[in-house]
């Protein structure tokens, strides 16, 4: 639905660019910030409080929008986070599994940025193996989203120059309409996005050698996906997602007060789960 401002909204709107443009009613001798003198000029056609009350919808209408094309909601004013096509895999013949070749975009905000560094970590995944780049969250200074590189850092600039990770995308997926979120794992000789999915990037570096030949370090790597607790896995994946991990996000994003409660819900009971099992 495309939407068209009130009668009210555009007389509002008309005053208030009227005061700003007039340099001589800005103009106050004592020093003190008066506003706009809206009130002042529109009051004596429309009554104050439908003047405040258009200017509070109107200030909460944009809002909801640009909430909505950062966080996608359903009716209720829940966060529904979305899916992407992005289903690539190092080891096959497209991505095939070789050092040096692909780079990971992660930033410290984002829990399911977290999965993955740990993941480098636990792996022993080297940066000649695997570049990684820490991105800044600067949503001031991003053409879309939040994230942004810093240039001045060594490791959080772009191997492929861009400014953003909005820029990036458009660089790797010519005419990309989606959220450009992280983390992110590309192929930098083909200039392909593998995936942006943290669950299939984590099983990704469990299973890659990325030209490690040496049988100790190869066996000093710490399995993440044993056989014996594959179930175990997936079904503490599944609770740790939608209670936490999707839970704060759901929280963060809500534009509507029943959707928060349902969220907060949520989350308070995924904290109260992880500490039975950590006891």
């Amino acid at each position: 639905m495309v939407y068209q401002p009130t009668s009210i909204q555009k007389l509002v709107c008309f005053f208030l660019f009227a005061s700003i443009s007039d340099t001589h009613a800005l103009a106050n001798p004592s020093g003190l910030d008066k506003g706009f003198n809206i009130l002042g000029s529109a009051g004596k056609i429309i009554p104050q409080g439908r003047i405040v009350q258009t200017a509070k919808e109107t200030l909460k209408f944009a809002w909801k929008r640009m909430m909505a094309e950062l966080a996608p909601q359903d009716k209720s004013g829940a966060y529904v986070r979305p899916s992407y096509n992005f289903q690539g895999e190092i080891g096959t013949a497209e991505f095939i599994d070789e050092p040096g070749r692909y780079h990971i975009y992660v930033g410290n905000p984002c829990p399911w940025c977290h999965r993955v560094r740990l993941a480098l970590a636990l792996r022993k995944i080297k940066p000649e193996q695997i570049g990684v780049t820490v991105l800044v969250d600067d949503p001031v200074k991003a053409s879309r989203g939040g994230w942004i590189f810093d240039k001045n850092s060594k490791d959080g600039r772009d191997p492929l120059g861009s400014n953003d990770l909005r820029e990036l995308y458009d660089k790797l997926s010519a005419n990309y309409k989606g959220r450009c979120t992280a983390p992110l794992l590309i192929d930098l000789k083909s200039r392909k996005i593998v995936s942006n999915e943290s669950a299939d990037i984590v099983r990704m570096l469990n299973d890659v050698d990325l030209g490690c030949n040496d049988p100790e370090i190869m066996a000093s790597r710490t399995n993440l996906l044993p056989e014996d607790l594959l179930t175990k896995i997936e079904d503490t994946n599944e609770w740790v997602y939608n209670l936490l991990n999707n839970g704060v996000y759901r929280c963060g994003f809500s534009t509507q007060q029943s959707a928060y409660d349902r969220a907060s819900k949520d989350v308070r009971q995924g904290l109260a789960d992880a500490n039975e099992v950590l006891r």
